[in-house]
């Protein structure tokens, strides 16, 4: 499915509801990651119902065992069109019998995609369609070519709305520390990027992944944690808003009380947004 304007075409697909496409016509700019498996075949999965996964990759809930694979259920969904006009796609995910063998509760999942000129808003809503509380986290993980065009990788660096104190995930402590110096941009390596740089209370309501001339704009104002990756000499950069976080050692901290979870009660909703803009 396509949403196009004078300047901008964006392409989704039903798997997993994910951009595939986000073309500047007039540059001939692609900004998203086409995927590779030589170095990382996914594209910009949505993390539900849990970010990362837990230390031992299973979870107990109601003293039952279940196991769902790194990033949740929704990377791997058919999800159905429910709504489209010129402007914008409605997507949405149901559990079924299956996704309850994983995660046991009943949920809908509505991704909604709308262009507005240089810009794509992504609003999402998750409904508790059960009659337990269900607990989840949610998070984003699109991935941008980087370069976006000639060029290499090391020319691009994050840029912060603002100066601030970044709370530093540190993998000797496993804890989030923070830097005392105020900092605004962070240079984009492979030795801080692969084994994934991640932040913890990000001020700034958006960053951007530019070198300076092209580059794009993610909101993550809302969110927790703000984390950047990518794979080996690989040629894109993902920017991953999210609302839970991963194990990172042994716990027996319950699935409903992990950092960044959410409780939503029966037939109530949960909504969240972000944006990607482009230039």
């Amino acid at each position: 499915m396509k949403l196009e304007n004078d300047r901008y075409c964006l392409t989704v697909v039903e798997k997993a509801a994910e951009i595939t496409s986000f073309y500047d016509k007039e540059t001939k700019i692609e900004y998203m990651w086409q995927g590779d498996a030589k170095y990382w075949s996914g594209r910009n999965p949505i993390l539900f119902p849990i970010v990362g996964n837990t230390y031992s990759k299973k979870y107990q809930i109601d003293g039952v065992e279940y196991a769902m694979g790194n990033h949740g259920l929704a990377r791997h969904a058919m999800f159905q069109v429910v709504e489209e006009t010129e402007r914008s796609l409605t997507m949405e995910f149901v559990s079924d019998e299956e996704t309850r063998k994983q995660y046991p509760f009943d949920f809908s999942l509505k991704v909604t995609y709308t262009l507005e000129n240089d810009q794509v808003n992504i609003d999402y809503v998750v409904k508790n369609t059960g009659k337990k509380t269900m607990p989840f986290s949610f998070g984003l993980h699109p991935a941008f070519n980087c370069p976006l065009q000639e060029g290499k990788l090391e020319d691009y660096y994050v840029e912060f709305a603002t100066e601030e104190p970044l709370y530093w995930f540190d993998r000797e402590s496993k804890r989030f520390v923070e830097q005392k110096e105020l900092t605004k941009r962070i240079p984009m390596t492979y030795e801080e990027l692969t084994p994934t740089i991640m932040l913890e209370h990000v001020k700034s309501p958006y960053v951007r992944l530019t070198n300076g001339e092209h580059g794009v704009e993610v909101s993550c104002s809302g969110y927790r944690y703000l984390a950047f990756w990518t794979k080996p000499e690989a040629p894109f950069v993902c920017v991953e808003p999210w609302h839970g976080i991963a194990d990172f050692e042994p716990n027996d901290t319950p699935f409903e009380k992990r950092p960044g979870t959410m409780l939503l009660e029966p037939e109530k909703e949960y909504r969240t947004s972000y944006y990607i803009r482009v230039y």
